[in-house]
């Protein structure tokens, strides 16, 4: 089983809906309305909604995907006239999505193996002619500080990463601990690093013709120590 298909508890997802700040959330969301596509959007994986619920409200029609059926009915609940679907986005073809938009944010990006994440990436290309990748692990971004265990409180669940990085397959491995004081749930993470000019070539390959390399959702340049890889890609 990957590991991704039974990692998304109410614990886990319940810990980063409280960590992300709506300010951040409506941040991205001016980020990807300032490409310019069209109306329809897709969001895979969607998570607990914060983006799709966003662009619905600022008039986009959205298709949210997650694994998570506890972020899916957490997404239904809030916005229940929404297209949430619930799966695996490692046949992301299988669902039949067509949209001006997609976007995979939330460094969601590397879940799968390398010969996953080629055939993720042309599915999104089929699905839509401009692309969002958010990658908080590129290794331009990741490598150079990575902390070895972090320590945070968010949406009433304590959690703790202790992280780890296999130089000879370029992934990152993480151990989770989240406890809400009467739970725990202890997990194991892994994340396939790339470099920028790998992500880019997939993308090329994946039938993107151009790709341009954002730092963060004010603009500018993607380069070594960037927080985060926003990779724009158009068909």
């Amino acid at each position: 089983m990957t590991w991704y298909t039974s990692f998304f508890t109410d614990l886990a997802n319940g810990f980063w809906r409280g960590a992300v700040q709506p300010s951040q959330t409506s941040a991205e969301v001016d980020f990807l309305v300032g490409l310019g596509a069209g109306p329809r959007v897709l969001d895979a994986p969607c998570g607990s909604g914060r983006h799709s619920i966003e662009l619905a409200r600022r008039g986009y029609t959205v298709t949210g995907i997650d694994i998570s059926d506890e972020a899916i009915a957490h997404a239904r609940v809030l916005a229940p006239s929404l297209d949430w679907r619930q799966g695996d986005l490692a046949s992301l073809g299988s669902f039949g999505v067509t949209a001006d938009l997609a976007v995979c944010m939330g460094n969601s990006f590397g879940y799968l193996d390398h010969a996953g994440s080629q055939r993720f990436l042309r599915d999104l290309g089929a699905a839509a002619p401009v692309l969002v990748i958010d990658y908080g692990c590129a290794a331009e971004a990741l490598l150079p500080s990575l902390p070895g265990e972090i320590r945070m409180s968010a949406g009433g669940v304590d959690m703790v990463a202790v992280n780890t990085y296999d130089v000879a397959t370029a992934r990152l491995l993480i151990d989770f601990t989240f406890t809400d004081g009467e739970r725990t749930q202890q997990s194991a993470c892994v994340q396939h690093v790339y470099t920028a000019g790998e992500l880019t070539r997939m993308l090329n390959d994946a039938g993107f013709s151009s790709v341009e390399l954002f730092g963060d959702t004010d603009g500018g340049a993607f380069e070594v120590g960037s927080h985060r890889l926003l990779a724009v890609a158009r068909r």
